[in-house]
């Protein structure tokens, strides 16, 4: 047990970290491509044994252009293989889209049935419209043959893309949910074989209509402590609560196998993410019934400064995978998300302290806890009579990163204004601000670091922060501040990420 009582208003808990810094960090357990330029994951499937992730890739270059789809698989969504482009630009680019597996070979397109038979749905970008297209690969996602009688799908419309499809069992069909990004609409299609759509139903106009509306996604979810019961969720990658960005916003509803209806009034908006980094988001399709787990990748990054962040060689991440459930609170259901449990497994190297009260003046614990900043945070603090308590990270003689919380405001923070280089956008510095309640007192941070990526998850995840940040110095290290009173740790782990 670490105990420590000081006299006065404001201490500084320390842990330094020692790290020689380079120009362009990469993330240790992240995922990043190989070179050039990435951006919206594509194709979340499981299949044999392995998590599939396709993405937005531009073969030639860091920044946005020729879209195509790269491809890389995992068996824990830590770990990544880098695989050849699977779907490439042609006389089209290839927008983002979902894959499924037709193991029934209700398409026709295969010689024999089984979990071998993948089908990507995309959005073909023409001159002057968008329409569906489909790719079907026989050897479990490696190569891919483009339909000859594409597109599936069009409306002869400019904007019109992101398909999500998957198997609703209850009718034995697929479901397309679509975006007409301008029009603030999806619209849902159903199909028997993949390539013959028929229209459904539509959703649209509700929540917030400040921006595009893109990357659709819809999923039925079980709810925490109500056995039997489930909700229908509906995903928008669109705006963002501050104007001038994009972000994520949910709906929770129902769905009837041909339109979706929203629970809650149409002016109400749930966010799914309040920091700058979380967009385009989608879930796993054909995770097995004995996982049961519905699980999301992002991709981190803003179009805000998208094309300026600094990079070398490669240029974008994507969030750490995440687990949605879903839970009733007072104000209604809301989603929860926690990094994916197989994090646990690549976790080393683990410091454990508790019981530590800080009322006091410069406390410093002094640590050679890891080597470099790929780390896990858990702490759980008791606010007591502090005004604000705030952990800075990634922290040099001249740049850090606070991630906080204020209880006035009763908001959780992230604030990357000190963070290191953001003169590359004016769009950049930036504090995030996320309502969050103490309960009984205490409020529990879970924190991500990885060299330029920090995700903090709120309460066990009822409100999450993502951003990028690109520290400048070297001797990176962590500490923590109360300010305007007493407050305790009641526990702090951490565990430097392999």
């Amino acid at each position: 047990m670490n105990r420590l009582k000081l006299a006065g208003i404001t201490i500084c808990l320390s842990l330094i970290i020692h790290h020689s810094l380079v120009a362009q960090q990469r993330p240790s357990f992240h995922f990043t491509t190989t070179k050039n330029w990435i951006n919206d994951p594509n194709g979340l499937v499981y299949s044999n044994g392995e998590y599939h992730l396709f993405y937005q890739y531009n073969p030639f270059g860091i920044g946005w252009g020729h879209m195509s789809w790269a491809h890389a698989v995992s068996k824990d969504l830590v770990l990544w293989e880098h695989l050849p482009v699977a779907i490439m630009e042609d006389t089209v680019m290839i927008f983002s889209g979902s894959c499924v597996v037709d193991k029934n070979n209700t398409s026709g397109l295969f010689k024999k049935e089984g979990d071998q038979n993948l089908v990507a749905i995309y959005t073909a970008q023409h001159t002057n419209k968008e329409t569906q297209a489909i790719a079907y690969s026989e050897d479990f996602g490696r190569t891919f043959t483009k339909y000859s009688g594409n597109p599936v799908l069009d409306l002869n419309k400019k904007d019109f893309r992101d398909p999500k499809v998957f198997w609703y069992e209850k009718q034995k069909k697929w479901i397309m949910v679509v975006s007409l990004p301008t029009e603030f609409q999806v619209r849902f299609y159903g199909s028997a074989n993949l390539m013959k759509w028929n229209l459904l139903g539509e959703f649209g106009n509700q929540g917030n209509i400040d921006k595009i509306w893109e990357c659709p996604d819809l999923f039925e979810l079980p709810i925490i402590g109500e056995p039997g019961k489930t909700k229908w969720v509906l995903l928008i990658s669109g705006a963002h609560p501050k104007k001038d960005f994009v972000g994520m916003q949910y709906y929770i509803g129902n769905f009837d196998g041909n339109a979706f209806t929203n629970d809650n009034l149409a002016n109400e908006v749930l966010w799914l993410d309040y920091g700058k980094d979380f967009y385009a988001a989608v879930t796993y399709n054909n995770i097995s019934a004995s996982d049961g787990r519905r699980i999301a990748i992002g991709w981190m990054n803003n179009w805000a400064y998208a094309g300026n962040i600094p990079a070398t060689e490669w240029r974008g991440s994507m969030n750490f995978p995440r687990e949605l459930t879903l839970k009733k609170f007072h104000d209604g259901y809301r989603l929860i998300q926690q990094p994916v449990a197989e994090i646990k497994k690549h976790r080393k190297e683990e410091i454990h302290m508790q019981d530590i009260d800080f009322p006091g003046a410069n406390a410093t614990l002094v640590t050679t806890w890891i080597s470099d900043n790929s780390y896990e945070l858990e702490i759980k603090i008791a606010l007591n009579n502090a005004e604000d308590v705030s952990l800075q990270i990634l922290k040099g003689k001249q740049c850090f990163t606070s991630v906080g919380y204020n209880k006035k405001d009763a908001r959780m923070y992230v604030d990357r204004q000190m963070s290191g280089n953001t003169s590359f956008s004016p769009h950049f510095a930036s504090l995030d601000k996320a309502q969050l309640k103490c309960i009984n007192g205490v409020v529990t941070l879970h924190i991500l670091v990885d060299k330029t990526l920090v995700e903090v998850f709120g309460n066990d995840g009822i409100a999450v922060i993502s951003s990028q940040v690109f520290p400048n110095e070297e001797n990176l290290g962590i500490q923590l501040f109360s300010k305007g009173g007493e407050a305790r740790i009641i526990s702090f782990n951490g565990w430097k990420i392999e």
